[in-house]
């Protein structure tokens, strides 16, 4: 939430507790009950969709960064014994599958380091048995293919993330936008006779319904945007 939404969230919530407090008050008045149930559903939304708005990405991307970070170092271990098995075997076709360096596969593109690590992985598959006198593990092949395809997995997941918090930040200010509306147009003008029939509970209502402005890291008493009295 941004912080003029913190503050009309913390006046629905005032006014909401208010008419809670009151409710043998306004319980025979079907139209403002409705009103304030509606305001109640309204709240719990905006509960909802903040914690959508809340999720990041960043243990996502953390997670994403250490999966490729294990892919470059792995497909390095594995090229560099496939470079050393052409030069053995003087197989120019492997030393230019295995020509690869470490800047050159931390700019790639996603795609593009997948595409290259699958291709690394088949090659030195097919030598595996070769692969084994300079240091290389069936293991340490297999794990080119199984974090190619998490990592794979993981953009989509932080794209998917990123897209819920966009949408949840939309929603969010529609939500605001319909209850300071229905607080406006509706409530206000249905507690207004109570100015009349029972003025005290009609102050207290325009002190809940009033909006404290809170500044960043402290806050002040500025009251604002009242019902018109």
């Amino acid at each position: 939430m941004t912080r003029v939404e913190m503050n009309h969230f913390n006046m629905f919530q005032s006014v909401d507790k208010f008419f809670t407090d009151n409710q043998s008050l306004i319980s025979t008045n079907p139209a403002i009950v409705a009103a304030v149930n509606k305001l109640k559903t309204n709240i719990g939304s905006i509960n909802s969709q903040s914690e959508l708005q809340a999720v990041t990405t960043k243990a996502d991307t953390a997670i994403k960064a250490n999966s490729k970070k294990s892919i470059i170092d792995n497909m390095l271990k594995v090229t560099a014994a496939m470079a050393a098995h052409a030069a053995t075997t003087a197989d120019t076709r492997l030393k230019m599958t295995a020509n690869v360096t470490q800047s050159e596969l931390k700019v790639m593109r996603d795609a593009d380091l997948l595409i290259k690590t699958h291709a690394i992985h088949n090659a030195a598959l097919s030598i595996a048995a070769e692969l084994a006198i300079w240091g290389i593990t069936q293991s340490d092949i297999d794990a080119l293919n199984t974090i190619a395809n998490q990592y794979s997995e993981q953009s989509p997941e932080i794209r998917n993330i990123k897209a819920k918090t966009i949408q949840a930040t939309a929603n969010l200010k529609a939500i605001f936008d319909e209850t300071n509306s229905l607080i406006k147009t509706t409530i206000d003008p249905m507690m207004l006779p109570f100015k009349n029939i029972n003025s005290s509970f009609h102050g207290e209502y325009l002190n809940a319904r009033a909006i404290i402005k809170l500044g960043g890291g402290h806050s002040t008493t500025a009251a604002d945007t009242k019902p018109t009295e």
